[in-house]
């Protein structure tokens, strides 16, 4: 049974866990014991540490630490005897040892790493969880020797699952026994009921393993199907109703993947239900729980989601493409929790959004430190939002199931509840306590849907809604977290977010076309004698018209009009706000004199301004600022922003 590919780069939690154990590693320097390479998951230390609230464990608690590295060895023991036993070519994509050293070499070694397991686990300083792990030991051994037995024939249920909680439970089990010593006197079961939780989660973990076995399209970084190459039992063929090893390969996956409910399917949410009992058991067991390990759970679980969905995308049957095409619930919520809190914290965000958004990384410098913190929290969420449902072939009903589960954690975290993602704590939390309405994020998301579906707008009455959406909530919403909440003030906000999102449409007008978007109003094309065959000759070619440059000059000019109407309130915004404001503005409206230089080529030429031209930008942003005096009798006492 081979392990579950690493299918993204390590995240911040398994740098961490890394981190302890090589530091807790350096302490056994000088004492003989052989320590493997600090590689791979360390899935085992890592339940162990997700178990413990974080108020509970420190990174430099060298006995805590040592008793997860003791795991780790074992593991990788049983690594290197099952590369022997499978002749396996490599391991972590790299030769294995058995294959570039030989049986000899690699045998020894697996035994080595054994015996100094038990001297580390010693060191942990708990007679409570080294007998767990000296029984965790012998069961992982017993599991092996079993599997060994029963290759080449299939087993019943009853014994898969005994030799999967041995094989691969066992080690879970005895990290939620190193957990237990930590918990301490907040710990309302017997450390028995923490075992044989983690004895549960190793089970699923090597359920999941077998899953991905038959996803042969997915890319794990592992050749598929060796389970069934090696004649081992697994659940999924128990699903199917497979009583033999005497079906081609073809006729195989056949059986597992086509059918109105594919088995596959039901394999899925078989997984999924099991995560989620574990979840909640989890937070029975440590009610304190910072819910770590429902996060990681939650990343295994949109692993076979997406190797899933790859099947669908290698041209299977319609019933399992239409399976693949919806799946449950769960397990959009678990990918959408997964990836979210993948984010990490506040000061990852920038990082995260600034590709995307370098004229507001720009103006952003200007903000003091406090506030930008804020402001950069919600480009974040709006960056992820859009993300969301951006995903080059994702289809649009899975796409509209993300945003909607999105907008359920959105709200929840809102209200005050902990839905285990870093970004939503930070900005619905701040969202809340400033008394900004949810109404703001749930307009965006809104928005965003809207591009579901191919996009045509007839006049630019229907364009304002979209703009509204997507971009004047995002103004709406950043001046009242700043407790400004005077209704014109809010107004000019929303112009602004109107004209930049006008920009933003003439800026990528071939992009959108090329994906079946046309932002551009059609009234507005008609206006100027333009069809569609007049977009896609500029959105292919370049061929730019009279009429083409006529139309885009009178957009750009509903534009300016409206960043002029902005321009009117920034004087009685606070200094600290008016500043990167104005900046933002009159370098974003920058970009359509790139158009104009562009030769009015927004099809095939992507404008974006330079460095040097935002800073004279900037620094022409700031000088009419200062040039400008707040309005006699207030905002209230200008015409109604009609343009």
């Amino acid at each position: 049974m081979t392990s579950v590919a690493d299918t993204s780069a390590p995240a911040p939690e398994s740098q961490r866990v890394r981190s302890a154990i090589v530091r807790a590693a350096e302490t056994l320097v000088g004492s003989g014991i052989p320590v493997p390479p600090i590689e791979g998951k360390l899935l085992r230390p890592a339940v162990a540490a997700a178990l413990v609230p974080s108020s509970c464990l420190d990174d430099s608690d060298t006995a805590f630490w040592l008793g997860a590295l003791a795991i780790q060895m074992v593991h990788e023991a049983s690594l290197l005897h099952d590369d022997i036993l499978d002749d396996a070519a490599t391991r972590r994509g790299n030769p294995s040892l058995v294959a570039a050293k030989g049986v000899d070499t690699a045998l020894v070694l697996g035994d080595h790493y054994l015996t100094g397991a038990y001297r580390v686990a010693a060191q942990a300083e708990a007679p409570s969880y080294l007998l767990s792990f000296i029984e965790a030991t012998e069961r992982t051994v017993a599991g092996e020797i079993e599997q060994a037995r029963c290759s080449g024939s299939l087993i019943s249920p009853e014994s898969y699952e005994s030799i999967i909680r041995g094989k691969s439970g066992a080690l879970f089990g005895a990290a939620a026994a190193l957990a237990a010593t930590r918990i301490g006197e907040g710990l309302t079961v017997d450390r028995g009921s923490f075992v044989d939780f983690g004895v549960r989660v190793g089970a699923l973990y090597q359920r999941l393993d077998d899953f991905l076995d038959y996803c042969v399209h997915a890319d794990l970084g592992k050749p598929p199907l060796q389970d069934w190459r090696q004649q081992k039992t697994t659940f999924v063929l128990h699903l199917a109703g497979i009583d033999a090893f005497d079906l081609r390969e073809p006729e195989l996956l056949a059986r597992l993947f086509d059918g109105d409910e594919p088995v596959m399917f039901r394999a899925l949410e078989r997984l999924e239900n099991e995560a989620r009992a574990l979840i909640a058991e989890q937070r029975r067991l440590v009610p304190e729980s910072d819910d770590r390990l429902g996060r990681l759970l939650a990343g295994w679980m949109r692993i076979a989601t997406a190797a899933y969905r790859a099947e669908a995308r290698s041209g299977a049957s319609a019933a399992w493409v239409r399976s693949a095409g919806a799946p449950t619930p769960a397990s959009v919520e678990a990918e959408v929790v997964a990836t979210s809190a993948g984010l990490g914290g506040p000061s990852e965000w920038p990082a995260y959004f600034g590709e995307n958004s370098k004229t507001f990384r720009f103006a952003s410098r200007l903000f003091p430190a406090s506030a930008r913190a804020k402001i950069e929290g919600v480009y974040a969420f709006c960056r992820y939002t859009d993300d969301l449902v951006d995903e080059a072939d994702v289809p649009p009903e899975i796409a509209r199931q993300r945003l909607e589960v999105w907008r359920g954690l959105s709200r929840r975290a809102y209200e005050g509840a902990d839905v285990g993602v870093p970004l939503l704590a930070s900005v619905m939390g701040e969202m809340a306590r400033a008394e900004v309405p949810f109404s703001y994020a749930d307009e965006l998301l809104t928005g965003v849907g809207m591009d579901l579906e191919p996009v045509h707008y007839e006049r630019m009455q229907d364009l304002e809604v979209y703009t509204y959406r997507v971009a004047s909530v995002v103004g709406g919403w950043i001046t009242e977290l700043f407790g400004l909440r005077d209704e014109a003030l809010l107004q000019r906000a929303f112009a602004l977010g109107h004209a930049m999102q006008l920009t933003n449409i003439l800026r990528d007008v071939g992009e959108d076309w090329r994906n079946d978007r046309l932002y551009l109003p059609r009234g507005l094309l008609r206006e100027f004698n333009l069809g569609p065959e007049a977009v896609d000759a500029v959105a292919r070619q370049g061929q730019v018209s009279d009429r083409w440059i006529d139309m885009t000059e009178s957009l750009m000019a509903v534009a300016d009009r409206h960043y002029d109407l902005a321009f009117e309130a920034i004087p009685e915004l606070p200094a600290f706000y008016a500043r990167p404001v104005a900046v933002a503005a009159r370098v974003y409206q920058g970009i359509q004199e790139e158009i104009r230089r562009n030769g009015y080529d927004n099809g095939t030429l992507r404008a974006h301004t330079s460095f040097t031209r935002k800073l004279l930008l900037g620094f022409g942003a700031l000088r009419e600022l200062r040039g400008r005096r707040p309005v006699p009798g207030g905002l209230t006492s200008l015409a109604p922003q009609d343009a």
